[in-house]
């Protein structure tokens, strides 16, 4: 189940041109990821950095003036308008099919949630307002962001963030075999002595693919969900319906969680913190820590954006936070995850970072762990 190209009724029925269209914005993100933006660190020294130097008489020095050298480079420029041309063509390359196919997707995920043998549940709470720093940005330029909700079957938002999420990855290397939930399994393998959970939670769950990794993976557990999104939980309960797996899934904010103390296993979210606030992160980790038992893990991956090893690579990194609607990747970037931890209570000796590579080996995950202590939480 831990590959990018599982099956299921609610993916959109592509014809041969839509599907033509998505691997043409494929390659071309292959193109503008591998040849091109591996150029940008250059372009900053040979033409940002002299020009920047011709114009205010001193070299760039904080982040600030970096960015402002970088856009000083003709070929920087020329990525940076390409490559947001290229990720609006991924939403028109999957909207397609997606708006062309939706009747057919919402009425089989309707049959999914509505049988009478369905393995987990969905809980959506009708007078629910989604988290404002969220619902009004469009992550990754996905139209409609996170939270979009068009009508009480619709399931829209999950669709675009799979299989958009599909060609934005494949674009970027990532082969039909990653798995985020994959990268937590080998970690849990080899780092914590094959630590098998009875209770899940995953924060931020999105369409719902790692959650029902977590399902498939560990049969035995109790695994739930929570996202902010009523349209993208839709489409995360039918899919794991579709691949028989039980998952229990909330309309609920990784910040405030409706859980016991104690309750869990394994707490874990994939690629969050970027797309949270610093407040709503550090309550975020509270809220982790809160609900994990003595002796659990809470277990955050996220992007390797962090492991830079210049400022100039840092800030090149950041073009995502201007262009890419991550109003905060920057702040995750520039975060001391390290102390947000220690000020959330988690035993000192059990945080730790990790630079883990893909399951795939072509690129690099960023990973915090750690661990309640012994006499609860702080």
């Amino acid at each position: 189940m831990n590959v990018r190209d599982v099956q299921h009724p609610m993916l959109p029925q592509a014809t041969e041109e839509e599907l033509s269209r998505q691997r043409a914005v494929v390659s071309l993100r292959k193109l503008l990821n591998a040849r091109v933006r591996s150029e940008n660190v250059r372009r900053f020294a040979e033409e940002g950095a002299p020009a920047f130097a011709a114009r205010h008489g001193r070299q760039p020095q904080s982040p600030d003036e970096i960015e402002q050298a970088l856009f000083e480079s003709v070929g920087y420029r020329m990525w940076s308008a390409a490559n947001r041309a290229a990720q609006e063509m991924i939403w028109v390359s999957v909207g397609e099919p997606i708006f062309r196919d939706r009747d057919r997707m919402q009425a089989a995920a309707a049959a999914l949630a509505g049988a009478a043998d369905r393995k987990g549940s969905l809980t959506l709470h009708a007078d629910y307002d989604p988290s404002p720093e969220i619902a009004g940005t469009d992550v990754h330029l996905q139209p409609g962001g996170y939270a979009r909700d068009d009508s009480p079957d619709d399931i829209v938002a999950g669709a675009f963030y799979e299989t958009g999420g599909n060609v934005f990855s494949f674009g970027q290397g990532a082969g039909k075999s990653d798995s985020k939930a994959g990268v937590i399994f080998r970690l849990l393998e080899e780092r914590f002595g094959g630590f098998t959970p009875g209770r899940v939670l995953d924060l931020g769950c999105s369409a719902g693919a790692a959650s029902a990794a977590y399902a498939d993976r560990f049969r035995q557990a109790d695994v739930h969900a929570v996202d902010i999104g009523a349209g993208m939980l839709r489409y995360a309960h039918a899919r794991a319906e579709a691949l028989g797996v039980a998952v229990h899934f909330h309309q609920m904010d990784a910040a405030d969680v409706r859980f016991p103390d104690d309750h869990f296993d394994l707490v874990v979210s994939h690629n969050m913190l970027h797309e949270i606030g610093a407040d709503k992160r550090r309550r975020a980790m509270a809220e982790a820590l809160r609900v994990v038992r003595p002796g659990g893990l809470v277990i955050f991956q996220d992007v390797d954006t962090r492991f830079a090893p210049t400022d100039v690579h840092r800030v090149e990194k950041n073009w995502d936070t201007g262009f890419n609607g991550e109003l905060f990747w920057k702040t995750y970037n520039d975060a001391d995850l390290l102390a947000d931890m220690r000020a959330a209570g988690f035993a000192e000796g059990s945080i730790e970072e990790h630079n883990v590579s893909a399951v795939s080996n072509l690129n690099r995950w960023y990973v915090i762990s750690g661990g309640k202590p012994e006499g609860g939480a702080k």
